[in-house]
């Protein structure tokens, strides 16, 4: 569960799709989401759930990648994790365009979360600040 500022809606996924839980989506700040997956098990740590938030940004952004914000702790309501923010470069026809995201792995009661914001560049400021805010509220 998640308190969001105004402007972003959530989507949920249905369990087949696990374990993608769902999608956050801002109106304010266009081409801008979150995507939100779900680890349970007893093989889940915040270190692996970091490596498999690392490689959804590795796959999403083929064109490269570099850490722009190195790992940070985060306490949310009911639990603890790490945020750290990335830029990324995808090829579109010539030319290359540049995408920012932050990424947190978080322990919450019920699962290891991965959160990854995408937004273009100019936003990241704007995403960040409503990434971090959201974030704080996961229970």
């Amino acid at each position: 569960t998640f308190d969001l500022p105004d402007g972003w809606t959530a989507s949920l996924s249905d369990e087949s799709e696990l374990p993608h839980v769902g999608k956050i989506s801002s109106s304010d700040l266009p081409g801008t989401s979150i995507t939100v997956d779900c680890y349970r098990g007893a093989f889940h740590s915040k270190a692996s759930t970091r490596i498999r938030g690392l490689n959804t940004i590795a796959a999403a952004y083929p064109a490269g990648q570099e850490q722009i914000k190195k790992k940070t702790k985060i306490k949310t309501q009911k639990g603890k994790g790490t945020w750290e923010s990335w830029k990324g470069y995808i090829q579109v026809d010539n030319q290359v365009a540049i995408l920012n995201s932050p990424m947190a792995a978080i322990k919450t009661r019920h699962c290891w979360l991965v959160m990854i914001g995408f937004t273009p560049e100019k936003n990241m400021e704007k995403l960040e600040k409503d990434f971090l805010a959201i974030l704080k509220t996961a229970r």
